[in-house]
This record gives C-alpha cells, structure tokens and sequence, in this order.
C-alpha cells in the first residue's frame, strides 16, 4: 500500500529544482504520516538513504552543472526502481531519501540492492560540450551510490531516519557502492545465504578481518570452487590493489569480480590466506565458470 499526497499538495514550483523531487521539507511532513497510517495498520515502514559516491569529484573534475546531471541520472533510476512502491526526496546535498510503506527490512534491502546495482551499470552519457571540450567523443561516467536501510517498527519511527543515516555510513566505510541494513545491528551484504571461500594468496598483503574486497582475478585451485587462488585483490575501502603475476595453478583460470567480506587472515612464508565470504549464489557462478573453463 502507497499513501499518494494530493496533486494539489505540493505544486510544481515547490519541486526541488535540480532533481524534480520533493523536498526535505515534504518529507519532514510527510514522515509522520506516514508512520500513524502504517502503526495503524500494524504494517511496516522502511526508509532508505542514499548518498552519491564521490560527488565532490564530479563537480570538481566537470563542473557544477555535471554534477547536477549526476543528480538527476541517479534521481531518475531511483525513482524508476521504486515507481508504485515509494517515495523519494531530495534530503539535501547529494543525499536522497526514500520511503517504502510496507516494506519490511527483507524487502527494503532488496529493493536497495537493486537501486545499487541500476545506478552501477547505467552510465551517465555526457557529450563533449557537457565535458568541457566540445570536440571530444561522448564520455560515460561512471556513478555508484551507497545506502542505508531502516524499518519500523524494528526501530522507533523518530529514530527511523537516524539508524538509516547510522547503515549508510557504515555503507560508505565499508568501502562504498553497496547497501546496509540497520535492524538492531548492522549488517551488510545480501540476505542471501552465504558460502565461505578459502583463499591464497602468493604474496604478503595488508587486508585486515572484516574488511570488504574485491578479488578481480582469480584462478580454480585444487579442483575444488570453495578453494581459490586469487591473483588480484582490490581494497575499495582503503583504495589499494594488490597484484601477483605468474602461472595458473593446475585447474584453470577465471576473471571476474567477486565481492566479500575477508576473515580469519594469515600471513605465511610468501602468501597471504583468509577466508572469503561470498552469496551462495555467486559460488554458483563460480562453478559455471569452472565448468565452462575445463570443457
């Protein structure tokens, strides 16, 4: 169920200018009525803050106006993704703010897990006279966003806005481009089950438990897809990468990316071992791409 505000509520005019979006002021209205219709109703309400990452280098790198298209290009497959389902304001800044009425927290990560993943694989498409230079070919930039969920009444509703904003910047420390759910606790990745890969890598490396990374090449080790040998690891975090050169150990090679969460780290001799949490659904992938390699 979606409370839909009266036309004749907010008029055009009162529309934030840059992203056509209602503002923090309509939210701080709208808020509360939201919370006694769905307390009603013993239903839930989620809340999603969203923040564009690195916003500051876009304006810094192309000027103000790309920045303002930045806004609008992530406005616009935000409001895409929650067509029917929500409502979205401009917060303030480069932060928006989205309400799911009767969304619980399953629901709500998965719904900001998708607006994550729409924003990363859609480019923004500027020509050369948006970029500066009006004889250069179209360039694409690349725009990802961080967000942080919350839902009453697993929180309070005065406190529903604080403990999304809490997940978001937790989102941004562990290393950006991702969603965070706050349900008494934070907790980031999928709700997807998730499946432990034992890593090794033949080179001495500073990633600390906990820590969010990439693996951006890795090869089959043992013939077994739970047990990899990564040759490349990136730190988005702490904006590091990590490279080895050399032979594929016997069992054949993937390249892709795979996202997790590292614990249980060792330093021995030359390598580097930890374990790597990753959704089961990506160790599917995994053993697809295995397949694939050794037909």
């Amino acid at each position: 169920m979606l409370l839909k505000r009266a036309d004749s509520d907010i008029e055009r005019t009162d529309l934030d200018a840059v992203t056509g979006l209602p503002p923090r002021n309509a939210l701080d209205n709208e808020l509360p009525e939201f919370l006694r219709a769905m307390g009603r109703k013993r239903l839930p309400l989620s809340a999603i803050m969203v923040d564009v990452d690195d916003f500051k280098a876009f304006n810094d790198t192309y000027g103000h106006d790309v920045g303002d298209r930045v806004l609008r290009h992530v406005c616009s497959l935000i409001g895409d993704s929650v067509r029917y389902r929500g409502e979205a304001y401009r917060y303030g800044g480069e932060e928006i703010t989205v309400l799911l009425p009767n969304a619980d927290p399953g629901e709500a990560l998965a719904t900001a897990t998708r607006i994550c993943r729409a924003v990363r694989v859609t480019p923004l498409v500027l020509d050369g006279g948006d970029s500066g230079d009006s004889e250069k070919d179209p360039l694409q930039l690349t725009v990802t966003i961080s967000l942080g969920v919350s839902s009453f009444p697993s929180v309070s509703g005065d406190q529903l806005l604080v403990t999304a904003d809490s997940a978001l910047l937790q989102a941004k420390r562990n290393g950006k481009d991702q969603a965070v759910s706050y349900e008494g606790k934070l907790r980031s990745l999928s709700e997807e089950p998730t499946t432990v890969i034992n890593v090794r890598f033949p080179g001495l490396i500073d990633i600390k438990d906990g820590g969010i990374i990439l693996l951006s090449r890795w090869f089959s080790h043992l013939n077994d897809p739970t047990e990899l040998e990564a040759r490349e690891i990136s730190q988005p975090g702490r904006k590091k990468r990590d490279m080895v050169e050399g032979p594929a150990p016997k069992g054949g090679m993937a390249t892709s990316e795979i996202r997790g969460r590292a614990s249980d780290v060792e330093r021995q001799g030359k390598y580097t071992f930890f374990s790597f949490e990753v959704e089961s659904e990506v160790l599917e992938l995994i053993v697809d791409a295995l397949k694939h390699l050794k037909s």
